[in-house]
């Protein structure tokens, strides 16, 4: 086996719980390639309710869950700061924005996590399907977005378990 699939392999199984998923009983972190350990996906509770990129801390807004809903083929997206109630999902506007939506039956509420190199996973969704991923904008802001596939390092998230419920 070629060193970059032991190192993935060796990252993404530990996320793993025994049935295929993650495990629901813990919290994680997601950072990206591009803008590595240092900032960290967080979301406000602010009028936009738009997930945001700040500086990783111990921000309840960092603390993120992905439950396994529906027919069990997708998690559904959510963190701390605002509860189960509120999950990431996209407007159907230009980029497709990611903002924290009423918890519900929408398709941009189903998200997929693809194994990529070095560990780091591909989130999509079933409303844009595999041809766009959540990305980061290069500017000083980083806001995220749902970019047009593609191998560039906003694209490659990491998800490092924290604390359990």
């Amino acid at each position: 086996m070629k060193l970059g699939y032991a190192v993935v392999l060796l990252t993404i199984l530990p996320l793993l719980a025994d049935d295929g998923g993650f495990d629901e009983r813990y919290y994680y972190r997601l950072t990206n390639s591009y803008l590595g350990d240092a900032y960290s996906l967080d979301s406000t509770s602010s009028d936009k309710l738009a997930p945001v990129i700040a500086e990783s801390s111990n921000s309840v807004g960092q603390y993120w869950k992905f439950t396994r809903w529906g027919d069990g083929r997708c998690y559904r997206i959510t963190n701390v700061l605002l509860g189960p109630d509120r999950a990431v999902d996209n407007y159907p506007t230009d980029n497709h924005p990611p903002f924290m939506a009423p918890a519900g039956n929408s398709s941009g509420q189903c998200w997929h996590f693809t194994p990529e190199r070095n560990g780091y996973v591909r989130l999509t969704n079933d409303y844009l399907g595999n041809s766009r991923s959540l990305d980061t904008y290069s500017d000083r802001t980083h806001a995220p977005f749902m970019a047009k596939t593609s191998p560039a390092t906003g694209q490659y998230w990491k998800l490092t378990r924290l604390t359990r419920q």
